[in-house]
């Protein structure tokens, strides 16, 4: 068995829960461990000790530890679909009513503010409810 490898994270960060590391050949930092550079012993210590927010990881622990994901900026449905026999039904959502509020004296609309905070500006009524 050779020596260790290991993934540097960059853990001044996250994109959502997924750990960030440092992408193969310099290219900035990926989730996507297939893109993620593996360095030697010496070589994570060395960055780690350059800059404590670059952690090493063992590759080993870290692979152990993965999931498959599917990132929604790389698929297309219509794309996906084409040919399938999949009818997709799109429908709009409902809009939702805005609730409105009337003084229980005079009928007049108030702010939600103006009901549930003070008296009506016009009759005086409490409209607490």
């Amino acid at each position: 068995m050779g020596e260790p490898l290991f993934y540097l994270q960059d853990s001044r960060g996250y994109v959502g829960n997924d750990m960030m590391f440092w992408a193969q050949e310099g290219a900035g930092y990926t989730t996507d461990l297939r893109k993620a550079q593996k360095y030697t012993l010496a070589e994570a210590q060395a960055q780690h000790d350059c800059r404590h927010t670059d952690i090493p990881w063992p590759c080993e622990y870290i692979e152990a530890r993965t999931r498959p994901a599917v990132d929604m900026q790389y698929v297309k449905r219509d794309e996906a679909l084409e040919g399938s026999g999949i009818i997709l039904t799109i429908t709009k959502p409902e809009k939702i009513k805005k609730e409105r509020f009337r003084c229980y004296g005079c009928g007049v609309f108030l702010t939600a503010v103006d009901y549930y905070c003070g008296p009506c500006g016009r009759c005086g009524a409490e409209n607490r409810p």
